[in-house]
């Protein structure tokens, strides 16, 4: 099957207004033609979270490293990728989610020391990384797309959802919150809230996934518009091709952000087809 990714991250109609960074940040690796990385952050913006637009840079950076590291592992020790597969299934919440949060909160600790701030040291002069890691609060997701089956993973709020001709369906099921308030990379003991999921790929057809942050379901008043609106896309993909789609999303998501919830947007949709 052929692949094609379009992505784009815009700040946000109220983010602009008020002068603030854009807390979002996305990346990609494309390993093979059926083999691809993908991930998005979206940092809390809060004023306990001064840093939070590098937390979200370095919690895409990580999952990317990381996932990558899994899968040179197991090229070099095994024929397929099935161990892969099976270790995900069964540690993909656990131990997975511990060696990205280690590694994350390892990357803040030098983003820390090469700037830091007053106020985070206790009486005793020891740095309280505790309350370093909410500077650089943020969510994660990330997706590893393979020739045969795709891990999706997931600390805080967003959406990864596998869109068909007729449906939209959530590939993980993270806890829903009232308000602002999401389960944070910065917490200790994040990899807890972790939720993760292996599926087997389709092998025909013409499907769509797409990774977001919440500022894109936020932007619409129900949950069915949003997975119109998620339709739609893979259907100008379908219809107009990818290079077209990704030429306008920006002014797409721009649109989106000021008619709805002014909030940073990050989409990325990994379209795939059988022609």
């Amino acid at each position: 099957m052929k692949r094609y990714i379009c992505s784009e991250v815009v700040k946000g109609a109220t983010h602009r207004r008020n002068g603030l960074l854009c807390q979002d940040n996305k990346k990609i690796i494309e390993i093979s033609d059926q083999i691809a990385i993908l991930a998005v952050a979206d940092g809390h913006g809060s004023e306990k979270c001064t840093r939070s637009e590098r937390g979200s840079q370095i919690a895409v950076n990580t999952f990317c490293d990381v996932m990558k590291n899994y899968l040179h592992s197991y090229e070099e020790y095994h024929d397929n990728y099935a161990s892969l597969l099976t270790f995900l299934n069964r540690e993909g919440d656990t131990r997975f989610a511990q060696d990205i949060c280690e590694e994350w909160q390892a990357r803040v600790k030098q983003s820390f020391y090469k700037n830091q701030v007053e106020g985070m040291r206790n009486a005793a002069g020891e740095i309280q990384w505790e309350s370093v890691f909410t500077l650089y609060g943020t969510t994660l997701l990330g997706m590893l797309i393979t020739e045969d089956f795709t891990f999706s993973f997931q600390i805080g709020d967003g959406d990864i959802v596998l869109v068909k001709d007729d449906s939209v369906s959530a590939l993980v099921e993270p806890e829903k919150f009232l308000g602002t308030e999401t389960h944070s990379l910065s917490q200790i003991d994040a990899w807890r809230k972790a939720v993760a999921s292996v599926q087997r790929r389709e092998q025909s057809g013409e499907y769509m996934y797409l990774l977001s942050t919440d500022g894109f379901a936020n932007s619409y008043t129900s949950d069915m518009e949003f997975q119109k609106t998620c339709m739609g896309y893979r259907d100008m993909i379908k219809e107009h091709g990818a290079e077209a789609v990704q030429g306008n999303l920006k002014k797409w998501l721009t649109e989106t952000s000021e008619l709805g919830c002014g909030d940073d947007i990050t989409v990325v949709m990994g379209y795939f087809t059988g022609e």
